[in-house]
């Protein structure tokens, strides 16, 4: 009897020490709430998901393995894993780099349940594609969304960035045309999207007419007249989520501005007998003046200092006597704007 009981509790000790080592050995399991039909609940650890069969244990340190399966089983939700939000915050603080590093090891951990609507490994994948994004990686973004699966997104907002992720492809392919084809194209014209999409279509669209503009007739300077309205529209669509694209677009704007020979000759005559208010250069140059001192205002100058061409901009403010001069022309007859153009280059 006490060879028994002696050899009952060393089968106790080893089965404790195993448990505690396989506990100790196995990765942690993600935590989730099995939501039953019955209107219960239970908070497990996870193992896998397939085919609608959860399987499950009650604690790290359980040795059984339960399942739970349709119907009884109604759905699962995950709370949000360490990880994860370790990754958020890094994303959010703009380190996308370490971001990624973080979303992969994500990714892994959650993919035996990459079926369930919610789920952490498709997220995570999704923030991998949108730091590829947001630091510039257009390769890595296209080659991440070739190999994406989606099926366990749920949110709107997330399946129209799939979609706007077109745009970016094509400016990654620098396919201008097409690009200005699909921004212009009613499918997206007349489509309701939430600003920081908005945004992003807008200046894609906005670089994609840069570019055909610089292969437009130079001697036509009214080529640049469709890149200056998009990018301004991408500084009103949203300048506070979407920063980095508004001061991509704000400083292209200010070099469209800087490089426009009209420009240039009304910043030589500044001053002078030669000046003429009613120039479309001198105009042009008071666009120039009030971007200038609009991103000195907002505090993108903080972010990203003003390059020192486009500072010297701030020197050409509108005067009351221009404002006048400007306003009797236009009570008189319509200045011949082309003419205008051409006596300014003359001279």
């Amino acid at each position: 009897m006490k060879i028994q009981s002696i050899l009952t509790v060393l089968s106790s000790v080893y089965l404790l020490c195993v448990s505690s080592a396989v506990a100790q050995s196995e990765p942690e399991l993600p935590k989730g709430r099995l939501l039953y039909s019955n209107g219960s609940h239970e908070d497990v650890y996870i193992i896998s998901y397939r085919a609608g069969v959860a399987t499950y244990r009650t604690n790290m340190r359980s040795l059984n393995v339960l399942q739970a399966k349709k119907p009884a089983l109604e759905a699962i939700y995950f709370y949000e894993p360490q990880i994860f939000t370790e990754a958020m915050n890094l994303y959010r603080a703009k380190n996308y780099g370490e971001a990624k590093v973080k979303f992969a090891e994500c990714e892994v951990s959650f993919k035996p349940f990459n079926s369930l609507p919610d789920n952490y490994a498709t997220l995570a994948g999704f923030y991998t594609m949108e730091c590829s994004r947001k630091s510039g990686d257009l390769e890595a973004l296209s080659s991440e969304l070739e190999k994406y699966r989606k099926d366990g997104l749920t949110r709107d907002n997330h399946h129209l960035q799939l979609e706007v992720y077109a745009f970016w492809e094509a400016v990654r392919l620098k396919d201008w045309a097409r690009l200005d084809r699909l921004a212009t194209g009613t499918s997206w014209q007349d489509r309701k999207v939430p600003s920081e999409l908005r945004v992003q279509i807008e200046y894609c669209h906005a670089l994609a007419l840069d570019e055909l503009a610089k292969e437009g007739p130079k001697e036509d300077p009214s080529r640049w007249g469709a890149a200056i309205n998009a990018y301004n529209r991408v500084l009103s669509a949203d300048a506070t989520a979407s920063i980095d694209l508004v001061l991509k677009a704000a400083n292209n704007l200010m070099r469209i501005y800087a490089e426009d020979e009209g420009v240039q000759l009304a910043m030589k005559n500044w001053k002078t007998v030669r000046e003429k208010v009613s120039s479309v250069g001198y105009q042009k140059l008071m666009e120039a003046n009030s971007l200038a001192q609009f991103y000195k205002q907002v505090g993108f100058h903080e972010i990203q200092p003003l390059a020192a061409d486009y500072e010297d901009f701030l020197k050409y403010g509108q005067r009351k006597s221009d404002v006048a001069a400007v306003k009797k022309t236009d009570a008189g007859a319509e200045p011949d704007v082309e003419k205008a153009d051409e006596a300014e280059s003359a001279e």
